[in-house]
């Protein structure tokens, strides 16, 4: 299934839906959206078998200090930005990776394995990709918003209200989750497929399905892990996508991520080491849409310095998962 499919109506509103609970029973869905189970269910199927959408986990390095997540924008060759952006879709540490507009011809999110793991990155694995002239570099120090909180915004209230009653409640309190060994085995099984029933998870961790879900609710509670239903935004009938970088005071950092996270249209927002210290992602239905969100909302943003958009024109790789 490419962008130039589409989905109808009620596969979107399923999608939406998992999206907010990517482990939803089918039976709840449907009674949600006021259909029938095994419909949903068969048009799940289908999205799975064509491979437009996959059930993940995300992994917050910065609440478990499994690395350190750092934004790359890359500057390429002429005529090499599909090349490099593939080379670093295969690489394992690599989350996020696209082709986009602007000063850089390539976006990119990676987890290293410490400093050390990072410096080797940066000076010397990056470098030698063919097709790399230059490489930018900026350390994430918090996900405001990941693009796990977000979903496409399809739902009635009494549906999104129906949806999100199971849902374990993640707690506010922030603060570090140190993981045990088992929940490094649980979390790359929940990677590979996020639905995994509890007896399948509990068999291939050789422990009884009560205790997988005492687990995996606690990592999921303590923000340590998210699931979700990855799909491409414009299979929902968003057809721009775009990341903004914006240079505040520093005294505007927070005011300026708390006023954007909660907006429909920001899949992702986030602070990173540097100049244009607030970074978020924007999926919109046009062009137009992008103008006004621009003029309309980050206009009226005080303590907002400047800011630079670039448009994703192709996506190589979301949440870890190579497209």
């Amino acid at each position: 299934m490419t962008e130039s499919d589409t989905l109808d109506s009620l596969d979107r509103r399923i999608v939406a839906a998992l999206q907010i609970d990517a482990r939803l029973p089918y039976g709840t869905l449907a009674q949600a959206l006021g259909e029938v189970e095994r419909t949903v269910a068969r048009r799940v199927q289908r999205l799975l078998d064509s491979g437009a959408l996959r059930f993940t986990a995300f992994v917050d390095e910065l609440r478990t200090g499994v690395g350190q997540s750092v934004n790359l924008r890359v500057e390429v060759e002429p005529g090499s930005a599909d090349r490099v952006a593939g080379a670093l879709a295969q690489r394992r540490d690599t989350r996020w990776v696209a082709v986009v507009t602007g000063d850089a011809d390539v976006s990119c999110e990676l987890v290293a394995d410490g400093r050390a793991a990072l410096h080797r990155v940066v000076s010397e694995e990056l470098p030698s990709i063919p097709g790399v002239r230059s490489t930018r570099s900026f350390p994430v120090l918090r996900h405001v918003k990941p693009t796990t909180a977000w979903h496409a915004d399809l739902l009635t209230a009494p549906e999104t209200a129906a949806v999100t009653s199971g849902a374990v409640a993640v707690s506010d309190q922030g603060g570090r989750t140190e993981l045990q060994p088992t929940d490094h085995q649980l979390i790359e099984l929940l990677v590979e497929n996020a639905r995994y029933s509890w007896v399948e998870l509990a068999e291939r961790l050789g422990v009884v399905p009560a205790t997988v879900r005492r687990w995996t609710e606690r990592l999921l509670s303590g923000g340590a892990v998210a699931l979700r239903a990855e799909i491409e935004s414009a299979l929902l009938g968003y057809a721009v996508e775009a990341e903004l970088w914006m240079e505040t005071a520093p005294s505007e950092i927070e005011p300026v991520t708390a006023a954007l996270a909660p907006h429909p249209a920001v899949r992702y927002c986030g602070v990173v080491v540097g100049k244009q210290a607030v970074n978020i992602h924007v999926v919109l239905p046009a062009m137009d849409d992008l103008f006004d969100f621009q003029v309309g909302v980050l206009g009226r943003l005080p303590g907002l310095v400047g800011c630079e958009a670039t448009l994703v024109t192709r996506a190589h790789k979301r949440g870890f998962v190579v497209k």
